[in-house]
């Protein structure tokens, strides 16, 4: 494995930078996939969705 890896961040379609032992963000975001980094999943951000009454609900 390597000392980096990269995520795209769905969010700005940017990649970043991470450190594998520390954990840590290096550099800055890029548009452009990084050389020495192997890439993990897309960080994918989760919106709560509004709730949506039932119109039926009385009925069940």
């Amino acid at each position: 494995m390597s000392e980096f890896v990269q995520r795209l961040d769905l969010a700005t379609g940017s990649y970043i930078k991470i450190e594998v032992r520390s954990g840590k963000v290096i550099g800055e975001p890029s548009k452009r996939r990084f050389a020495d980094a192997e890439e993990i999943e897309p960080i994918k951000v989760e919106r709560s969705q509004p709730a949506i009454s039932d119109p039926l609900g009385d009925m069940r």
